[in-house]
């Protein structure tokens, strides 16, 4: 499995669909768990089956692969429960009797258990982990390599270590061996490094782009870059430093690249001159470093004939309100097919001037498959509803971890 860019054809790609953990989330509990609001989960669920009915459409079922089964499938080996149960006690402090009494599960309950929190008899045994719907946030494939996220926030902690077990005995990741890039074994007594999927793109086969924001730091940023470049995995290891606020907690949340001509994003922070954003691009060459005016100055100079869309139409207030709302995050089928929140109205209205074609998921899904591939062949944007996934603050590109993307 390789991934050679954020808009070459995706091929397979690991989702997590929401889980009876986040209907435990109380307005006490809501800032803990990182959300910003109680949101319905029935209508949650039912919002992100279409959107992953979409991809199943456009990949097939069997690249459509859903974490909790790798979870399932792995915790059937000794190996795997046990790196799971160290892990709990030393990050989350969890009782030597709890794991006694959860260790004679069998593999499906466990990993009901270490999902949602809840046993089968519904007793909370331990916190849920609401953002794994977010699986992007997990870790990222760079080319032939993978790296495993290292969470900032504690409720994302056990979310680093699951999916650290499965990379690590689950068959489906064994052409990463030897081949992982993770701080999870780092010494940070001081918790000096975060670094989570949401702040890493690769633009173009050559320039990574790592956000240093809410969630991930400088530290963790030389730690990857060095790595990278040492083992010749990218030439160009770009840092794009975002103000520490909420509505840009992730680099993948301002802006999206869905082509060599066509990238969406907030045009205040990162298409206009902002002193609030600074942007650095490290070369393979020692202590040579180069610095830019904005992301678009950046993205020009690796795509001269690049256009720029802007969120909400780069209108006040709807840039703004749209933004929040994950104008800003899609996730690229292909080059220029991307699917996000119908909500975006202004957003859509500037792709369409753009001559994207706009589609709603209910009709693509209706549609036969000859007719769906026909549709792909041009621009086009599918939307999918997105009352409920919205308030949980994440878009399309939040919710899927690529595992292969490829030119051909």
């Amino acid at each position: 499995m390789v991934v050679e860019s954020e808009f070459s054809q995706l091929k397979k790609v690991m989702i997590h669909e929401p889980d009876r953990g986040v209907e435990f989330i109380s307005p006490s509990l809501t800032e803990r768990l990182l959300y910003d609001d109680i949101v319905f989960l029935p209508r949650m669920i039912e919002e992100h089956y279409t959107f992953t009915e979409v991809l199943r459409a456009v990949l097939g079922q069997e690249n459509v692969i859903e974490f909790e089964v790798l979870l399932t499938d792995i915790l059937e080996k000794k190996e795997a429960r046990e790196m799971i149960f160290t892990d709990l006690k030393n990050h989350e402090q969890i009782n030597q009797w709890v794991i006694n009494d959860i260790s004679s599960m069998n593999a499906k309950e466990l990993s009901q258990l270490l999902i949602t929190g809840m046993d089968s008899y519904q007793n909370i045994i331990l916190d849920p982990v609401p953002n794994l719907v977010f699986t992007r946030d997990l870790g990222v494939v760079i080319h032939d390599h993978l790296l495993v996220s290292k969470m900032k926030k504690k409720a994302r902690t056990r979310e680093s270590y699951l999916f650290a077990a499965i990379v690590e005995y689950h068959p489906l990741f064994q052409s990463f061996q030897d081949k992982v890039i993770s701080l999870l074994s780092t010494d940070d007594e001081k918790g000096d490094f975060s670094i989570e999927g949401g702040d890493i793109m690769l633009i173009h086969p050559d320039y990574l782009l790592i956000g240093i924001s809410e969630r991930t730091n400088w530290e963790a940023f030389y730690r990857v870059k060095d790595e990278l470049i040492q083992k010749k995995v990218v030439s160009n290891v770009v840092a794009v430093s975002l103000p520490a606020e909420r509505y840009c907690m992730h680099l993948d949340t301002v802006f999206t690249l869905l082509s060599e001509s066509y990238c969406v994003g907030y045009h205040p922070l990162v298409f206009d001159l902002n002193e609030d954003l600074e942007v650095v691009k490290f070369t393979s060459q020692t202590n040579v470093f180069y610095k830019y005016s904005s992301l678009k100055q950046l993205i020009l100079e690796v795509y001269p004939q690049m256009k720029f869309i802007k969120c909400g139409q780069g209108l006040s207030p709807f840039d703004a309100r749209e933004q929040w709302t994950d104008g800003a995050n899609l996730v690229a089928l292909k080059e220029n097919v991307a699917v996000s929140y119908e909500r975006n109205i202004y957003t859509l209205k500037a792709f369409k001037e753009q001559g994207f074609a706009i589609i709603d998921s209910r009709h693509f899904l209706q549609y036969p498959e000859n007719s769906r591939n026909q549709l792909l062949e041009s621009p086009c944007i599918i939307t999918i509803s997105s009352a409920e996934l919205s308030r949980a603050r994440g878009g399309t590109h939040c919710m899927t971890l690529p595992l292969n993307r490829s030119l051909f």
